[in-house]
């Protein structure tokens, strides 16, 4: 009886302290938090008055960036993805650019697109018969319709590439961007990254690049930078003073799609009320992150899919 009741106690007291340590630090709460904020033991989101951010601006444009974001590899082989979902994002994007001049797509790393092109870029295509894929493809971008960024063959995993691997992903991703499409770009496009090389930097700004789009960094990095509303920096690598500083844009939101509502694959509702309103809540929720330009990068797709 005399351990049973101890035991008992025990219980209650650990609950007890449970409850004491939950109600005296909200941080740990796995709810109620920005996407952008680890689950346990990280401070707050930033925004409140004591870091001094600016007043949202009167005036908010939203730039929507439509994209797929593929990865290389992952829970199946790179020809596994390709034959399973890229190749018909691929055609499908074709297709939906081609009947709406007014839609915009964005494309980052080319090893996929080198794929298709090599593979049936010479074919005639779908959308025009006159006309073979890499042809389609080409006269979206001559329209300003299809944006080609990055400029990486692959996304490199920067915790453990060197130098040297960095700038060959970049070399060989401008040598086929030029050989396929007769292309370049001058946007890196880093937003599944696990984390960045202090050499970034001085890599793309000496290979052309003037901006560069990420989407993940240390958390307690993120945090500093948020609460200070500065998510969009100049970027210039310490150790290489020389090289041109990257406008550089950090992603307040993860690079899906903004909410289920948003997901037309999976739902056949469409309350562009709803939807207007939800983008607004977002752009006021992280205008204030970025210096007071008033202005937000909304992404707009997700892994493998358009």
């Amino acid at each position: 009886m005399v351990r049973r009741y101890l035991r008992s106690r025990k219980a209650v007291a650990a609950a007890a302290a449970v409850v004491f340590v939950v109600w005296s630090n909200p941080q740990v709460v796995p709810v109620g938090k920005s996407s952008w904020m680890p689950r346990f033991g990280e401070p707050g989101a930033p925004g409140s008055r004591e870091h001094g951010l600016d007043a949202v601006p009167r005036n908010l444009t939203l730039h929507l960036a439509t994209h797929s974001h593929s990865d290389i590899g992952w829970n199946l082989s790179f020809e596994g993805y390709y034959d399973s979902s890229v190749h018909g994002v691929l055609r499908g994007v074709c297709a939906a650019l081609w009947a709406d001049g007014r839609r915009r797509f964005t494309w980052g790393d080319l090893a996929f697109l080198d794929l298709w092109l090599d593979d049936e870029g010479d074919e005639a295509s779908s959308v025009d018969g006159r006309l073979t894929w890499r042809q389609v493809v080409g006269e979206l971008m001559r329209r300003g319709q299809w944006a080609v960024v990055g400029g990486t063959y692959v996304s490199p995993d920067e915790g453990l590439t060197t130098w040297w691997g960095h700038n060959a992903v970049v070399d060989v991703g401008h040598r086929t961007l030029a050989r396929q499409l007769n292309a370049t770009t001058s946007v890196g496009w880093q937003i599944d990254n696990f984390g960045h090389h202090s050499t970034v930097a001085h890599v793309l700004g000496n290979t052309g690049y003037t901006a560069l789009v990420l989407g993940r960094m240390a958390y307690r990095d993120l945090y500093d930078f948020a609460s200070q509303g500065q998510l969009q920096f100049w970027w210039q690598s310490r150790e290489h003073t020389g090289a041109r500083p990257l406008l550089t844009h950090f992603l307040a939101e993860h690079y899906g799609l903004v909410s289920a509502r948003f997901d037309f694959d999976r739902t056949s509702r469409c309350d562009s009320d709803a939807l207007l309103g939800e983008l607004l809540r977002l752009a006021r929720r992280h205008v204030r992150q970025y210096p007071g330009h008033g202005h937000v990068l909304v992404m707009m797709g997700d892994d493998l899919r358009f």
